[in-house]
């Protein structure tokens, strides 16, 4: 498991390192995506670069040392994000994973340390709802695979979306830079089971309990939670916590809590939720 990190610079990144950026414009865009790129050119990654229109993505590239060997020799490619991401006219969480993980095969396989990707996300996480959860699903398996092969993901996102849109899918990344922002909590699905992580508060329970709800709402049946690792709950998130819980039994979903801190057990059990298997804080 990642632990919970803030970032100051998008480098000193390797494989299973997921990252959730934010950014408020072009320029604070390119200093983020150029010193990931080239630390990977550096490790002899196969480079990916996503985002809305490819010209301009090759004009931020312009001062990547080597930008056109990189293009012609093929480890360094440039896509739209709809062309990865949403072919069909929308995202398929599963399938999206699955291409990644063929994309990894083929970088190792052409001798490639591992695969680098920065990619533009905003678009994704524009629409309803329904088109946000499936990101929401999508952002938990990728984390998950993540742990498994030799990806490193720069996931990029507009800072004008909103806390609203934003406090899910950053609670969804282990590694978050969001300006002076302190990163607190992280929804993770790279063990047996979800576990949360770090620390939930007012500022943080209404995206925990959108993530919670899309990211375990897909197929009826129990779903355990793991708090072994969050450091403090106050009564916020508690309700984001039975919030979820009704939320989901109503979808056929039984969410049980289980390792419940002691910091976390007094806030829980203000709702009914006292939890399994209570630790010590």
């Amino acid at each position: 498991m990642t632990a919970l990190r803030k970032l100051e610079a998008p480098t000193g990144l390797g494989p299973g390192d997921h990252v959730c950026w934010t950014f408020a414009d072009a320029a604070e865009f390119s200093a983020a995506v150029l010193p990931f790129l080239d630390e990977g050119r550096r490790r002899g990654e196969q480079l990916l670069l996503i985002g809305s229109s490819r010209p301009e993505l090759l004009r931020i590239l312009a001062p990547l040392p080597g930008r056109d060997e990189l293009l012609a020799s093929g480890q360094l490619r440039v896509q739209s994000t709809a062309g990865v991401y949403a072919a069909g006219g929308a995202l398929l969480p599963t399938e999206q994973v699955a291409a990644y993980r063929s994309l990894v095969a083929e970088a190792r396989e052409r001798g490639r340390a591992g695969l680098r990707v920065a990619a533009d996300v905003t678009p994704l996480a524009r629409p309803g709802a329904g088109a946000r959860r499936q990101l929401h699903v999508y952002e938990q398996l990728a984390d998950a695979m993540m742990g498994t092969v030799a990806m490193t993901a720069l996931c990029l996102y507009d800072s004008a979306l909103g806390a609203e849109v934003l406090g899910p899918v950053a609670l969804l990344h282990p590694d978050q830079h969001a300006g002076e922002q302190e990163p607190l909590a992280h929804l993770s699905g790279r063990s047996p089971s979800p576990s949360l992580h770090g620390e939930v508060d007012v500022t943080q329970a209404d995206g925990l309990f959108r993530a919670l709800v899309d990211v375990a709402g897909g197929t009826p049946g129990e779903v355990v939670l793991d708090l072994s690792d969050l450091r403090f709950l106050d009564v916020a998130g508690a309700r984001a916590l039975a919030r979820a819980t009704d939320v989901l039994r109503g979808s056929g979903v039984q969410l049980r809590l289980v390792r419940v801190p002691r910091v976390a057990a007094r806030c829980l059990a203000l709702f009914g939720l006292s939890g399994a298997d209570t630790v010590p804080a």
